[in-house]
C-alpha cells in the first residue's frame, strides 16, 4: 500500500474533497494520504467528517506553507519556496491565524492577475476562478484551469505562442524558453506564458502579499506539533543550491527533505539521487509525495517503481518525531 504525503484537495487547488481524495486513493491502492493544502488547514467540520470515516486509508492532517526565503537571503517571498507541516493541529491559534492571511492575500493577487489576463485579451473573471477553488485558498493552478474553460481560451493562447515564436527568431533566451515550452505538456503553457515569474510576459505574474521568511514558518509548524518538510527544492535549486540546503538541516532549521513529486522521470531521478546523497550523510528524514492537482497523476503515480520508495514511510516519521496523533487516524 503506497504512501503519499503531499497530496492536494478542493480546499486548494486539488482536484477532489477530501473524503472523495481518500476513496481515489484505496482505488489506486495507498495506504496513507497526508492533506497539505496551500496554506490551508481542515476545517472543523472537515475533521469531524475525517473521523467518521471507516474505510482503510490512513489521513493525517496537514499543510503546504508558501514561506519566504531565509533571513540570510532576505527573508522576501519565494513563488514555490513551500514547506510542509505534517501532523500538525488544525485549531492552532498562531498556524491558523497565519493561514487565513495567506489565503486573503492570495485572493487579492487572484484579482490582481485576472485584471493582467484581461488586458492581454483573456475572457476570464474573479468569479471563474473562485468557482474552481471552492471559494477558499486561490491558487495559479485554479487560475490556469478557469482560462481553459473560457471562450476565448484557444485564440489568445495561439496567439501568445505564434507571438513568442516570432520573437525567438531574434532573440536566443526567447528561443530557448520557446523551446521549453514545446518541449514541456500543453496543460504548462500558460505558466510558462504568463502565470510565472520568470515567464514570457512580465506582465501578468502578481507575487505573494503575505508571508513569513523559512525559520518563521517552520517554526509555525513545529508550535502547531508539526515535522517540517521542505517541498520539491528543484523549484528553488537557483536560489538555495546543494551546498547550502545541506546546512539547513545539519543546523536544525529544517526537518527533513522531500525527495521527490509527481511522475516524470529523467532529470528528477538525477535530482532525486543528489538529495539522497544529502539524506545518507546528513541522517536528515526524507519524504515522497505525489502533489497531484489533477486524479490522472495519483493513479499515474501508482504504477510508477517510484510508489514502491514510499512504502513504510509514515511509519519512520512517527518512529523518529513521536508526533501527536490525534489529528490522524493513525492513533
Amino acid at each position: 500500500m503506497y504512501e503519499s504525503l503531499h497530496n492536494h484537495t478542493t480546499a486548494s487547488d486539488g482536484p477532489v474533497d477530501y473524503l472523495e481524495l481518500l476513496r481515489v486513493a484505496q482505488t489506486n491502492h495507498y495506504g496513507v494520504m497526508a492533506f497539505t493544502d496551500h496554506d490551508v488547514l481542515p476545517s472543523e467540520e472537515t475533521i469531524t467528517q475525517l473521523r467518521e470515516y471507516t474505510g482503510p486509508v490512513k489521513w493525517l492532517a496537514g499543510v503546504e506553507l508558501s514561506s519566504g526565503m531565509p533571513k540570510e537571503l532576505g527573508g522576501g517571498a519565494a513563488q514555490l519556496f513551500h514547506i510542509l507541516g505534517l501532523f500538525v493541529d488544525p485549531t492552532n491559534t498562531a498556524l491558523a491565524s497565519h493561514c487565513a492571511k495567506a489565503v486573503e492575500a492570495r485572493t487579492i493577487r487572484m484579482e490582481q492577475m485576472v485584471t493582467n489576463l484581461r488586458s492581454i485579451g483573456f475572457d476570464i473573471t474573479v468569479e471563474d476562478c473562485l468557482a474552481d477553488s471552492g471559494g477558499e485558498a486561490v491558487g495559479r493552478r485554479n487560475i490556469s484551469r478557469a482560462l481553459e474553460r473560457s471562450p476565448r481560451y484557444e485564440t489568445v493562447m495561439d496567439r501568445l505562442r505564434r507571438q513568442m515564436a516570432e520573437e525567438a527568431l531574434e532573440d536566443p533566451e526567447v528561443a530557448m524558453a520557446y523551446m521549453r515550452l514545446l518541449d514541456g505538456p500543453v496543460r504548462d503553457h500558460p505558466f510558462r506564458l504568463f502565470l510565472s515569474d520568470d515567464a514570457y510576459l512580465d506582465n501578468v505574474y502578481v507575487d505573494y502579499g503575505y508571508w513569513a521568511d523559512m525559520d518563521d514558518s517552520v517554526k509555525l509548524i513545529r508550535d502547531a506539533g508539526g515535522i517540517a518538510i521542505l517541498a520539491h527544492w528543484p523549484t528553488i535549486a537557483d536560489e538555495i543550491p546543494l551546498p547550502m540546503l545541506e546546512p539547513f538541516v545539519t543546523d536544525g532549521r529544517l526537518d527533513g527533505i522531500e525527495l521527490r513529486t509527481g511522475v516524470t522521470e529523467d532529470e528528477k531521478d538525477r535530482v532525486e539521487a543528489d538529495l539522497i546523497q544529502i539524506v545518507e550523510r546528513t541522517g536528515t528524514a526524507a519524504t515522497y509525495g505525489i502533489d497531484g492537482h489533477s486524479l490522472r497523476v495519483i493513479e499515474i503515480f501508482a504504477t510508477k517503481p517510484l510508489a514502491e520508495r514510499t512504502v513504510g514511510q509514515t511509519a519512520k516519521l512517527i518512529e523518529r518525531f513521536k508526533p501527536n496523533l490525534s489529528w490522524s487516524n493513525l492513533g
